[in-house]
């Protein structure tokens, strides 16, 4: 169910609640305490939902807050692409997409590849 949102999910259930509703047998009609045990889960899926939304960018605001001291340090970093290891200073932080990059030397690097931190000069 990768991809599908609670809200979808809340819009697809009303649907087949309403078709539900309207075919009901009149004398065995729909049991409500579903309905409700079932609203209840898309209650707490929604909060759940946002939830996660808060801590991710709960993280990317710690992410950031990191980047930011590394600014005039020196550091080491690990490139995945070449397998080399590179140092240089870092002189700015931002964002690509939902990664934090940071300019070392004129070299954009992701925040998860350095390795190592130094005060300029150590």
């Amino acid at each position: 169910m990768e991809g599908i949102t609670s809200q979808a999910a809340s819009i697809d259930y009303f649907q087949l609640l309403t078709v539900q509703l309207q075919n009901q047998d009149p004398i065995d009609p729909v049991d409500q305490e579903g309905f409700i045990n079932d609203l209840t889960q898309f209650s707490m899926l929604e909060g759940i939902e946002g939830l996660n939304a808060s801590f991710g960018e709960f993280l990317k605001l710690g992410q950031l807050t990191q980047g930011v001291d590394l600014i005039g340090k020196t550091v080491d970093f690990h490139d995945p692409a070449t397998g080399l290891t590179g140092s240089g200073t870092a002189s700015e932080i931002f964002t690509v997409g939902n990664e934090i990059q940071v300019l070392v030397d004129g070299q954009t690097v992701g925040l998860d590849q350095i390795t190592r931190i130094a005060e300029n000069g150590a």
